[in-house]
């Protein structure tokens, strides 16, 4: 898709998103050079495949611009107010958190950390009109691309990136609230909640909804299993009636007795981070974050947790856990004590976060898991929306509960939780 100054608007409008507009990006560039920039042509195209990516769209831009002298590779990020989906981006304040994030809160943690540490793209320009859109400079122009969700996840060297990032990221959030009451009172105020407002009853949230129909199709599918253990079953089944309640209470970030406290990035899957690889394309050296939808400040044990039940791949996961614990500790103590940060956690405090926190792991396994190893299909409708239509939701959770990388990856989890007695 592509247009040129002076097109027609009727052309634009057709081979454009009407939320989508030369305006929008003009107004990008301006908001950044800080002067008027007069749009030549561009280009667009989606950038994300179906299945990768659900409460946004997302579409990569090529502008050129000032009579062609200059080019920019952009990435728009879109939030539609339509549907179950526009419903949920208000219920959960996904646009000013995340735009708020990018805006104000990652260069402060750039600046903080030290070391010219990145924890995001570039961002251009936000705003709410015509629609709730996010501009930002596109990562893959620098060189980084996502893994495939598909191939059953991270590998431990991958995996050793991703959590010496996310230390990083929560030292530069205990720096930022040490500096006065008054930052740490913007993090607890305005980022009070992640994946369930508590503003919200659990029985009218679409999300936890969600979550519990993946929930009843799981032991439907997993009934039929030889090599789950009958016990792990009945404890789930046990489970059913106050499913939603118990998500909700566990995803609550402020949490009693909390050794420390970071600004979580909430949804760190392997989808919403990017890497950059070596000459020889394989070996990794970089790594950086996308989507700070549903940031949260409480307990870091959220980010850990989520982070090492959907992320690793199954041979990673449970067997090399303690070693990267070990690592996000190492990292985060360090980027503390560099900082002048005294009561630095120790790594008896990051345990008892990612223990008191691994019921929330029961919840990724049963019910993100199966979404994020689900096989790609051009058959189905992906969306948001799509997970809650009569019917179709229902074909949507049978591809996922009955993929061949999901068992395999789901079975050793359930039966590690059940012995150490989180599964009830």
């Amino acid at each position: 898709m592509s247009t040129t100054a002076g097109a027609p608007k009727q052309q634009q409008q057709h081979q454009l998103p009407s939320y989508l507009t030369e305006s929008l990006i003009q107004r990008s560039l301006e908001h950044d050079l800080q002067r008027p920039v007069t749009i030549d042509r561009f280009t667009v195209g989606p950038a994300t495949a179906a299945g990768d990516n659900y409460l946004s769209d997302v579409f990569w831009i090529r502008v050129e611009y000032d009579g062609g002298a200059s080019e920019k590779r952009l990435l728009a990020k879109c939030m539609p107010d339509i549907g179950d989906r526009g419903a949920t981006l208000d219920v959960l304040d996904a646009f000013r958190k995340e735009s708020e994030t990018f805006q104000h809160l990652l260069p402060e943690f750039t600046r903080l950390v030290g070391g010219g540490e990145q924890f995001g793209a570039k961002c251009y320009y936000a705003t709410t009109e015509p629609v709730r859109t996010i501009v930002f400079e596109d990562l893959k122009a620098l060189g980084f691309r996502m893994c495939d969700r598909t191939k059953g996840g991270l590998d431990y060297d991958h995996m050793t990136l991703v959590m010496r990032k996310i230390a990083r990221f929560h030292a530069a959030s205990m720096l930022y609230a040490k500096q006065s009451a008054e930052h740490q009172r913007r993090l607890a105020s305005r980022y009070a909640y992640g994946l369930h407002n508590p503003q919200e009853q659990p029985e009218d949230s679409r999300i936890l909804q969600a979550l519990q129909k993946g929930l009843e199709k799981f032991i439907s599918v997993a009934g039929g299993w030889p090599e789950l253990d009958g016990g792990v079953l009945r404890q789930l089944e046990a489970l059913l009636p106050v499913f939603k309640e118990r998500i909700a209470g566990c995803v609550k970030p402020r949490q009693p007795g909390a050794r420390y406290e970071v600004l979580n990035h909430g949804d760190l899957w392997s989808n919403n981070m990017m890497f950059r690889y070596g000459p020889d394309d394989k070996t990794v050296e970089e790594i950086i974050f996308v989507d700070y939808q549903i940031s949260n400040y409480g307990s870091p044990g959220l980010d850990l947790v989520y982070t090492l039940y959907n992320c690793p791949h199954r041979d990673v996961r449970i067997a090399r856990r303690a070693e990267l614990l070990q690592e996000y500790h190492r990292v985060l103590a360090d980027a503390l004590r560099k900082n002048g940060y005294d009561r630095v956690p120790t790594m008896d405090d990051v345990r008892e976060e990612f223990t008191r926190n691994e019921f929330f792991g029961l919840v990724c396994a049963i019910t993100f898991l199966p979404i994020m190893t689900m096989e790609r299909t051009k058959d189905l409708d992906l969306s948001f929306d799509a997970f809650f239509k009569e019917g179709h939701g229902e074909i949507l959770r049978d591809r996922q509960y009955n993929g061949a990388v999901f068992r395999q990856a789901v079975v050793p989890i359930l039966h590690d939780l059940h012995a150490r007695g989180y599964v009830r």
